[in-house]
């Protein structure tokens, strides 16, 4: 018998505090944090045992009646960092589309798949709660950052398919996304470093560090454990076809171009939708994909998708 068991098997039934507190210290409470926009901010949309409870913000619009199509977003950070409050999604509420940014746990707490079971989690949280908050349930979207871009496409093409340990509730709701749009996110972590851009061998090896954190290996030597770790394995294997938006700059000396480059022609060579839009002269979480022009792009895919036109 395993002395140091998963923290999930230790208890089989969640503990449930809420019962315990007054309600309006466990409720969550909206507020003006955004322009059109009601925010109810660290919200928890699951409890892992042993760990803290996994908090997100939610921005719902103010103009119109809803329901409301939603974008879950995943911040970027390197999976060691980052904020639910960064992203260049603050104007979406105002276009009439709600954003639930999503705070997931680090590589400095699990090891991949966990950080991609805990968007995977966010997602059927906002599906559960889409009558109470005036969500469509039918109109979710993944977008993600840099570290947050991959978690992101993890979890949108895993679907309700296996990936890891689940988290939160399964029994009822779907983790399925519509869309998927991805900033200059890695994609094949064994090619990090073939694909980098004016890096120096100490710049490469000091991101593999970083992946090494994540996953436990390193992809270069175990390319067996890192196909586990390969969006376009697991595309193959679960079968899912969420659209796809990939945005990268020809300048990202932290994730080289021809990583988006190969995501985008492994997705079109298995039958997925998908566009690459590069940036040119954009490096690595440049203010150029916070642009209007750059958020109106997303916009106009997310409208092609939800009206079935992708």
């Amino acid at each position: 018998m395993d002395p140091f068991p998963h923290p999930s098997e230790l208890l089989t039934t969640p503990i449930d505090s809420d019962p315990l507190a007054p309600r309006s210290l466990t409720e969550p409470h909206a507020v003006d944090a955004l322009p059109g926009a009601r925010s109810y901010l660290n919200v928890a949309y699951a409890v892992v045992m042993g760990w803290r409870p996994l908090l997100l913000d939610l921005h719902v619009p103010t103009g119109g009646p809803g329901p409301y199509p939603v974008v879950v977003y995943a911040h970027g950070g390197s999976w060691l960092g980052g904020s639910k409050a960064i992203g260049p999604w603050h104007s979406l509420p105002a276009r009439g589309i709600a954003v639930a940014s999503v705070g997931y746990r680090l590589a400095g707490e699990v090891r991949f798949p966990d950080p991609a079971e805990d968007i995977r989690a966010a997602i059927r949280w906002v599906r559960a709660q889409a009558q109470r908050f005036l969500l469509d349930g039918s109109r979710i979207a993944g977008w993600g950052s840099s570290a947050g871009a991959y978690l992101m496409t993890m979890a949108g093409l895993a679907g309700d398919g296996p990936l890891g340990r689940p988290v939160g509730d399964v029994r009822q709701q779907s983790s399925r996304l519509s869309a998927v749009i991805d900033h200059y996110g890695a994609a094949d972590l064994a090619r990090l470093g073939e694909d980098a851009f004016e890096n120096t061998e100490h710049e490469i090896e000091s991101l593999f560090a970083v992946v090494r954190q994540l996953l436990g290996f390193d992809p270069r030597d175990a390319p067996d454990l890192a196909a586990g770790a390969d969006p376009l394995v697991l595309a193959e294997r679960s079968g899912e076809r969420p659209s796809f938006l990939i945005m990268h700059g020809d300048r990202d000396h932290r994730v080289g171009l021809a990583q988006s480059r190969r995501l985008y022609e492994g997705l079109d060579a298995a039958g997925i939708p998908a566009e690459l839009i590069v940036v040119p002269g954009a490096d690595h979480m440049a203010p150029e994909f916070s642009e209007p022009e750059r958020v109106e792009e997303v916009v106009r895919f997310l409208t092609r998708v939800w009206r079935g036109r992708a």
